[in-house]
């Protein structure tokens, strides 16, 4: 399943942690990564991305999906999260 999510920015040098989620449909490991939008450069790093599960009692468990982005660029930029499934 390949998606799009959100509009963002990341200002120059800044770090930080953007979260997915899809309710309780658990939709395996998701490779994330930034789309830039809007002109600008963005040159990124992902620094980690995973999976939470919590559990609900009498309900199915929340499934939450983080990937933190680095912008390693001189300006800030705007940009879009892309996904897919692994494997």
């Amino acid at each position: 399943m390949a998606w799009e999510s959100g509009f963002y920015y990341l200002a120059a040098g800044q770090s930080w942690p953007y979260w997915v989620s899809w309710s309780d449909t658990d939709q395996g490991l998701q490779y994330i990564v930034p789309d830039p939008r809007g002109g600008g450069v963005l040159r990124t790093h992902t620094e980690d991305y995973g999976i939470q599960k919590v559990a609900q009692f009498g309900g199915s468990p929340k499934i939450s999906y983080w990937v933190t982005v680095k912008n390693h660029s001189t300006v800030g930029s705007y940009f879009a999260l892309r996904g897919n499934r692994v494997g």
